[in-house]
């Protein structure tokens, strides 16, 4: 009898901890996050523009406030970019210093 595929496919824990992270998989991951906060928070601030609650975020990403539409693309553009930028940063040092452990 052969034992169960769910036992061999289940990560050890020296497995786990040493496993590289994939840069593409981060990559994107952190663009849907980033780019899904701005959507939310631009979404927010044209719901209820007096409140000032995603004024801050929204301005992190985009220039001209003013105009609706190029501050969407520029907040979605400039999310996208800080993603990736961070994500090159990141992972090869979270690989780099897992891999001493």
């Amino acid at each position: 009898m052969s034992t169960s595929t769910f036992q061999n496919t289940v990560p050890t824990a020296e497995t786990r901890w040493t496993s590289p992270m994939n840069l593409m998989a981060a990559g994107w991951a952190l663009t849907t996050t980033l780019v899904g906060l701005f959507i939310l928070c631009y979404l927010v601030a044209l719901v209820w523009p007096a409140a000032g609650l995603a004024h801050g975020w929204i301005g992190m990403f985009a220039n001209q406030p003013d105009n609706v539409l190029r501050t969407f693309a520029e907040g979605i553009i400039g999310s996208a970019v800080t993603a990736w930028v961070t994500t090159t940063l990141f992972v090869p040092l979270y690989n780099r210093l897992i891999s001493r452990l």
